[in-house]
């Protein structure tokens, strides 16, 4: 790849990382810090402690069946964090937390971009972890599955709405199976954001009494009890959706969870209280607590600029330091080592991006769409945007069994601008694209990823890319706009409410029936065919057919090993057939600054994850100046 600004900034970045290893060998006695070799040349002692549930986890009637994660090609070590203070937990304190971006909505069943109040204010039916591979009851007391299609939920015995939501009545079967089955139609009707793939695989429901859910599922699906993890499957109070329309989008206090909106600030910044209704759980399991969470109060603040939060962050006016990607990068944890009060923790991660084609623009052009994928230097990426500490990425998750070796995706997914020159001018590209490409800016993360991709295409293809600002609901909006009516021609995405499944974590992006649809991979079978022309779904059919019946056939295959063969053929299909979404590289490892107060965080890859038990949702997370 020619010289250009990507190789001056490589330049200043190896210059850069000189001097913080120099730095780093003082910082390397601070008590509680970690530091472990992930890509770096720095050879900082390892430390050994790691954080850890406080209380063991009640496991005895969960059983769930769920493919073990596994690392592939990538850093083995076991995640690490600062050790849990020897005074033991306490109760009370407020948590400080910060966003990058302003909430788009309160309804769990509309919007993806609720990760604090989303996880703090309802209540679930369980949650995942990746980390412990393992199922726990939130709502859920205990459950069993009598059959291949049928799994039956004990609720807890003290479940009831915080004070503002149905006069904080008890919650019922009948709520959970309500919340559940406005699934459907919020995504037909209100512009859900809900993949179907979270809810489509839900047949029916049977209540034989208040504290009894029975969830029915159209087919035997492997991943029903991770999938039941995330957030979006909140448990609502039908009195307030009714109040209000059929949507919560404009309302918040509509569930039962450990804590309740204290004010809903017009700026963005959000506070939260214990919920006075919540009663904890029967048992300790997991990251929930038998009692109610040891934290008091919530504190969240809108800060979009990340320079900004950085600051808060080193003034101790906010807790946690991530990304709305992965974590913060390997440059920046680099730095923070050695900052007194702050802790860095890391672990491998199971995150994923990908770059969306708009189908409806790319499908009947093969040669440009294998020109596109030869144009962009995927080594490259991962030295400029993954600070040398990245892997190749794949359609599934890095943590799953399932994923394709390095070695074999670099096979599959090839950097050779000649030949990219050569199926471009073949396909006619610059008739098909006179004007080059679009793509999406996204104001609300970091854009190295994005700036590489069009840089790297403009250099190697000759086509260059205009790049369009846009905050998080016009980019969302954008992303999922009907077929013929997308302004952008790429667009760099990643998604993560769900991380525990990998018929979710990343193959979403690829499927018709997942986020692929969203970017227009269309078949005739699919529960929106109805809604567009048949002439547009013709252009796509042929295309996804085969991605979504390979993909319906491994999420019914329980043999483990036959279910990961399928998800590896699944894979080379993707990648073969550069239709219409490329894996992007990803970083091997996470890392996230921590406030040293804060203890008993959950750890990468279920860190920031609500979906994976994040810590939002870790109820035994304490501090330790409360």
């Amino acid at each position: 790849m020619a010289e250009g600004y990507w190789g001056k900034y490589w330049r200043r970045r190896i210059s850069r990382r000189g001097v913080l290893a120099g730095g780093a060998a003082a910082a390397a006695g601070a008590a509680g810090l970690v530091a472990v070799g992930c890509g770096d040349d720095d050879d900082e002692p390892e430390a050994t402690a790691t954080a850890a549930p406080d209380e063991a986890p009640d496991t005895a009637d969960e059983d769930a069946d769920a493919a073990t994660p596994a690392a592939t090609e990538a850093p083995t070590e076991a995640p690490t964090a600062a050790p849990t203070a020897a005074t033991g937990p306490r109760a009370g304190g407020t948590m400080q937390v910060q966003r990058a971006f302003a909430e788009t909505g309160y309804d769990p069943a509309i919007t993806i971009t609720g990760y604090t109040w989303a996880a703090l204010t309802y209540n679930h039916l369980l949650g995942y972890s990746l980390v412990e591979d393992e199922a726990w009851g939130d709502a859920a007391a205990s459950w069993e599955q009598p059959d291949g299609t049928t799994i039956v939920f004990n609720l807890e015995p003290n479940l009831r709405f915080n004070p503002e939501a149905a006069g904080g009545r008890p919650i019922t079967s009948q709520d959970i199976a309500y919340s559940f089955g406005r699934l459907p139609a919020a995504f037909t009707e209100l512009a859900s954001e809900i993949n179907p793939l979270q809810w489509s695989f839900m047949g029916g429901f049977d209540m034989p009494d208040d504290s009894t859910f029975a969830l029915q599922m159209r087919y035997p699906w492997v991943s029903a009890i991770p999938t039941l993890g995330s957030t979006a499957l909140a448990i609502v109070a039908p009195e307030l959706v009714e109040a209000n329309g059929g949507n919560l989008t404009d309302t918040v206090n509509a569930g039962g969870g450990a804590y309740m909106f204290e004010s809903r600030g017009r700026d963005g910044h959000n506070t939260y209280v214990r919920n006075p209704n919540y009663g904890g759980h029967s048992t300790a399991r997991g990251r929930f607590t038998k009692d109610p969470p040891y934290i008091d109060r919530w504190e969240d603040a809108h800060i979009t600029d990340p320079a900004t939060a950085e600051a808060r962050f080193l003034a101790g006016d906010s807790d946690i330091l991530t990304g709305v990607v992965g974590g913060i990068d390997a440059i920046k944890a680099d730095e923070l080592r050695g900052e007194d009060g702050i802790n860095i923790i890391e672990g491998p991660t199971n995150t994923h991006l990908v770059m969306a084609l708009d189908a409806l623009k790319w499908a009947r052009f093969p040669q440009l769409r294998e020109a596109l994928s030869l144009s962009i230097d995927w080594d490259g990426y991962i030295e400029v945007v993954n600070d040398g500490n990245g892997i190749r990425g794949a359609p599934v998750g890095p943590r799953f069994p399932a994923v394709l070796s390095q070695e074999e995706i670099r096979q599959l997914q090839q950097f050779n601008p000649e030949r990219a020159r050569q199926l471009w001018e073949q396909g006619g590209g610059d008739a098909v694209f006179p004007d080059g490409f679009v793509t999406l800016l996204a104001t609300f993360a970091a854009t190295r990823g994005t700036e590489f991709v069009a840089q790297s295409i403009e250099e190697n293809l000759g086509v260059p890319t205009q790049l369009m600002p846009v905050d998080l609901a016009t980019y969302v909006a954008s992303l999922t706009a009907p077929p013929g009516s997308k302004i952008w021609s790429y667009a760099l995405v990643t998604e993560n409410s769900i991380s525990t499944i990998p018929d979710y974590n990343a193959l979403t992006h690829y499927v018709p029936t997942g986020y692929g649809g969203a970017f227009g991979l269309f078949t005739h079978e699919h529960p929106q065919a109805a809604l567009i022309p048949p002439e547009v779904i013709d252009i796509t059919h042929d295309i996804g057919k085969p991605i979504q019946d390979l993909y319906n056939f491994q999420a019914v295959t329980h043999d483990p090993e036959q279910r990961n063969e399928l998800l590896r053929q699944l894979q080379r299909l993707i990648f073969t057939q550069f239709c219409c979404t490329f894996p992007l590289p990803v970083n091997a490892v996470e890392w996230h600054g921590v406030r040293s107060r804060v203890q008993n965080v959950p750890l990468p890859p279920d860190f920031r994850d609500n979906g994976s038990m994040g810590y939002r949702r870790a109820q035994n997370m304490w501090l330790a100046d409360a």
